[in-house]
């Protein structure tokens, strides 16, 4: 029996929206869009939820789309407390009439959907409450189109978890898109973990090709979505932003010196490979 997968999203950032919903749209019956009424961001900063909410009625072409308003902001309370409830709604209304839900943010892309849906199928036949499926991290692109993905030390593939990518209907959440749920079934890049937040001894149930990951565009947008991310971000107040995006840019500018200074880095996030990546992530965002 086929799985009645939907999805749902959380509409604010707009760099990715036509590539990421895209990527899976096939594979939904619905996909449910939380927004905040007022074009709020948690933490009450002006969020680009009407370019947002413009760039996902495009890329529905077949009326897929249940528009979520609400009530997200509230400058009393933690941010992630508060996205952990937005998500948690959107979740709910997800999962009336489906198996699974899918959970991307919109700077994330399914390069391979027909391998995610069999995995979320694998993880259903195994009694997973949870697919953690990997992600490719990319932190900039240069002027001549090459990116920078974080890696292991010498360059090797690394896997990144913000969270499981698909979740049986009716999970409850713990914080941002973790599950309370266990068991978990877990895809990674190796037989054995490639991610540094997980432990070495992580258990891997199956593997995926590294252009079969998810591609996480997350720091790879403009100027502008730059300056807005680091004011609207979950994570904003944990950051010097203004060291940050001096980084960022720097780093742009001589990809080859920070792909070699890799080795030295005590910092897993802070190790960058050079990778080229399918035509459809050459197009602005």
């Amino acid at each position: 029996m086929a799985l009645r997968l939907n999805a749902y999203v959380l509409a604010g950032d707009p760099a990715w929206i036509p590539q990421s919903i895209g990527s899976y749209y096939g594979l939904v019956e619905r996909i449910f869009v939380s927004y905040d009424r007022h074009g709020r961001s948690w933490s009450g900063a002006p969020l680009s939820v009407d370019e947002s909410l413009e760039r996902i009625r495009a890329a529905d072409p077949d009326g897929k789309v249940v528009m979520l308003p609400g009530d997200h902001a509230d400058t009393s309370r933690f941010t992630m407390h508060l996205e952990t409830e937005q998500r948690q709604a959107a979740l709910d209304a997800a999962s009336e009439g489906a198996d699974w839900v899918i959970q991307l943010d919109t700077d994330e892309i399914v390069p391979a959907p027909r391998v995610f849906a069999n995995l979320i199928a694998k993880a259903h036949d195994r009694a997973a409450e949870a697919l953690e499926y990997p992600a490719r991290v990319f932190y900039a692109r240069t002027a001549d189109g090459v990116f920078l993905e974080q890696c292991r030390r010498f360059w090797g593939w690394q896997a990144a978890y913000p969270g499981p990518s698909a979740v049986r209907a009716g999970t409850r959440l713990s914080f941002a898109r973790q599950a309370q749920t266990a068991p978990l079934y877990r895809v990674d890049l190796s037989p054995w973990n490639t991610d540094p937040a997980h432990p070495s001894w992580a258990r891997v149930h199956a593997l995926v090709r590294p252009q079969d990951a998810v591609l996480h565009m997350s720091w790879v947008r403009s100027e502008a979505q730059m300056a807005e991310k680091a004011v609207v971000s979950g994570h904003a107040s944990s950051r010097d932003w203004t060291r940050e995006l001096h980084l960022w840019r720097t780093r742009a500018r001589h990809p080859l010196r920070t792909a070699l200074a890799a080795p030295f880095a005590s910092d897993p996030a802070q190790r960058f490979r050079m990778s080229r990546l399918p035509e459809f992530a050459d197009v602005e965002p």
